[in-house]
């Protein structure tokens, strides 16, 4: 009987340091816990900022995707403006073409402002040797 006695004693205490332990793992576990949420309220603004700079950069992105896509229009134009310029030169130089033939067209007319430019000529001298 000493000995159920005993035995008895030994799984009580056994039992009784099982407990405290559990009681000291639990308490251990609690303050994790609380050390946890207390954590992620201080990330929280940080998490936050991070979100607010991502959007910012999402909004550069979107910019920049913007500019490029704007720039690549431009120079595909770029062929379809060196064809219209050249159809622009080639109606300019037709235009030319036609107003120096229609100055060709006026027969004698160099001859004729030269002939009046020799007269006047004369009519100066003239009036030099008058004086």
């Amino acid at each position: 009987m000493v000995e159920k006695a005993q035995r008895n004693l030994s799984d009580r205490e056994t039992l009784l340091v099982k407990r405290n332990f559990n009681k000291q793992e639990g308490t251990e576990l609690t303050q994790l816990i609380d050390d946890l949420k207390n954590s992620s309220l201080r990330t929280d603004p940080e998490l936050s900022r991070l979100e607010i700079k991502r959007a910012e950069l999402e909004g550069e992105l979107e910019n920049m995707k913007a500019a490029i896509n704007h720039r690549k229009s431009t120079l595909a134009q770029i062929p379809y403006a060196i064809i219209q310029t050249k159809q622009e030169l080639l109606a300019k130089v037709r235009e030319g073409r036609v107003i120096h033939s229609s100055l060709e067209d006026i027969p004698g007319s160099a001859e004729e402002d030269k002939q009046r430019i020799v007269e006047a000529d004369a009519i100066q001298l003239e009036v030099l040797n008058a004086i």
